[in-house]
């Protein structure tokens, strides 16, 4: 089977194989996949031979059979049991190794990659060497011949099979692996020097008016049992380089499904429908998987509601953040580290991220960088969900409530922390709450958006004097003004809309006081009432101008009597 294993695989790539861009011949022609493949077969069939002379030359061994039966007075047959031993000292040697691994500091450890080669290297010798002695001295001349050199003994077979797992580790660690690893890392310090010295384009002169985020027809289904929960419909919107734009709506209205369609990270049920989410001119929806996780955590990232359920519980904060740098900032960490020779690029992520904490005002940021989430307080972990999120200066940042677990102080300590942030990085921000105090602290502009659609979106002033959408309206007049006597404030009637049957035409006409004809049957088209600024209502849709005078007149009516 492992010899015709190529000329099947060869057979399978060819009629099955679909992606474009796997050159096939390419693949199989591959001198050292052919080298590999051949060593490979050589070994199987010299083990195979092995096996099969003991039946042919009637080489007297105990059954498997048997060693599994219970007899005290039967000795174990050491040919089977010697491989057993030797594998289970290969796996003790194997543990001690990641043991040491372990515990050596972040930055004297060994690459992941490399050590995982060198431990099967050795595993594989120090198995090898032990079952062919096995084969010669136990097998072929004791048994066969008659010639008992030596007894097998366990005490000696942990001894050498342990040496020469060591031997072996060091020599290719040190002869092959960390030499390799060394000139790859040269060849990754060139291109990343190279990149240095190159011109980048200016974003600041492409675009339009400098847009970083420009969202089109974003729409997000989720196919559950009881039905097709529509939670983002249709939904538009611009961010521009260094703006804060806030989302604000009731909860359930889908804000937080708007964010995570735009990094992609939706879960099933939930599928992106349709829509186009152009960040710096590319599509993201078009971009695979792999693509894709290029640009989060480096150029989009998102901060969460509650630090607590996002920061990883079992992992130090400083090995969490400076992982980030090492994910995503690998060529800058080379041309620092190689700026100082005594530095790997595990100590200077170390320092980066001590840094960061400090310019989050987090105290004793050394002390900080080696504790565990759960030593922090609420304020501090957030600041660190932060730090994890600036980390690499990304062009945007998703903020969905990061506010909302926090006590007041602690609260208006981070929004400063935030806009201070955002100026020193210059970072663009979606800011999602349903508070609109806060919305007017923190944004430029503002989308508004109620049971999955945007109803109003612009300039925050403008919104906050002006307001057009009668969901905007209810919403602001539902908040509590200090220093202004009110017996009761203002509520919106009747509840949210379901949203797996959500109802036709406008989904707020049930809740809403200027309801006419139109909008129980027909989805309002989204208005430019102003520059910049537009509005989703039947209101103030030309066609249906007289109309809606009739209808504001009778609200107007209404609330003069009462």
């Amino acid at each position: 089977m492992v010899t015709l294993f190529f000329p099947f695989l060869k057979i399978y790539l060819y009629k099955f194989s679909t992606k474009e861009n796997v050159n096939i011949d390419s693949f199989l022609n591959n001198r050292q996949f052919k080298k590999v493949f051949k060593i490979f077969v050589v070994i199987i069939w010299i083990i195979v031979a092995l096996f099969l002379s003991i039946d042919i030359l009637q080489i007297q061994v105990v059954e498997l059979i048997d060693l599994l039966k219970i007899n005290v007075s039967a000795e174990p047959d050491v040919f089977y049991i010697g491989f057993i031993w030797a594998f289970g000292a290969l796996i003790i040697d194997i543990s001690f190794t990641y043991l040491i691994q372990k515990a050596r500091a972040i930055d004297k450890r060994l690459p992941k990659q490399i050590l995982k080669k060198a431990i099967i290297v050795a595993f594989l010798i120090a198995f090898g060497i032990w079952s062919i002695q096995l084969f010669i001295f136990e097998i072929y001349l004791k048994r066969l011949i008659g010639i008992n050199l030596f007894e097998q003994d366990i005490r000696v077979l942990f001894g050498v099979v342990s040496g020469i797992y060591i031997a072996s580790f060091f020599a290719f660690l040190k002869l092959k692996f960390l030499p390799s690893a060394t000139k790859e890392s040269q060849i990754k310090l060139q291109r990343a020097l190279d990149v240095e010295e190159k011109i980048l384009p200016d974003f600041g002169k492409m675009g339009k008016k400098n847009v970083i985020l420009d969202v089109k027809g974003l729409t997000t289904y989720f196919y559950t049992e009881e039905g097709i929960v529509r939670a983002v419909e249709r939904v538009s919107f611009k961010i521009r380089k260094g703006e804060t734009l806030g989302l604000v709506g009731e909860t359930g209205c889908g804000k937080s499904v708007t964010a995570l369609s735009i990094l992609q990270v939706v879960r099933p049920p939930g599928q992106i429908e349709k829509g186009q989410v152009l960040f710096r001119g590319e599509d993201l929806l078009q971009k695979s998987e792999l693509e894709i996780t290029k640009y989060r955590g480096k150029d989009i990232t998102m901060i969460f509601q509650d630090p607590l359920n996002s920061i990883n519980p079992i992992f130090k904060i400083g090995d969490q953040i400076a992982e980030v740098y090492l994910l995503h900032m690998e060529n800058e960490l080379l041309v620092e580290a190689s700026k100082h020779p005594d530095k790997s690029i595990y100590s200077v992520a170390r320092e980066w991220s001590q840094d960061l904490l400090r310019d989050l005002n987090i105290p004793f940021p050394e002390m900080v960088y080696d504790r565990y989430p759960h030593e922090l307080s609420g304020g501090m972990r957030q600041r660190v969900q932060i730090a994890m999120g600036l980390a690499c200066s990304p062009k945007l940042l998703i903020a969905d409530e990061p506010t909302t677990a926090l006590d007041v102080t602690i609260q208006n300590q981070i929004l400063k922390l935030m806009k201070e942030l955002k100026e020193k990085y210059d970072t663009s921000i979606l800011f999602i709450t349903h508070d609109l105090g806060i919305i007017s602290k923190m944004c430029d502009h503002v989308a508004v958006m109620y049971s999955g659609y945007i109803v109003e979106y612009g300039e925050i002033k403008q919104l906050f004097t002006t307001p057009y959408h009668p969901y905007t309206r209810g919403l602001i007049a539902s908040v509590p003004v200090v220093g202004e006597k009110k017996e009761l404030l203002e509520v919106i009637p009747g509840l949210v809309p379901n949203l797996i049957y959500p109802p036709s035409g406008c989904r707020f006409h049930p809740r809403c006081h200027f309801c006419f004809e139109p909008c129980d049957s027909l989805v309002p088209k989204t208005i430019e009432i102003e520059m910049d600024y537009f509005v989703a209502c039947h209101l103030y849709d030309p066609i249906y101008k007289d109309q809606a005078k009739s209808s504001i007149n009778k609200v107007e009516r209404t609330n003069h009597t009462t």
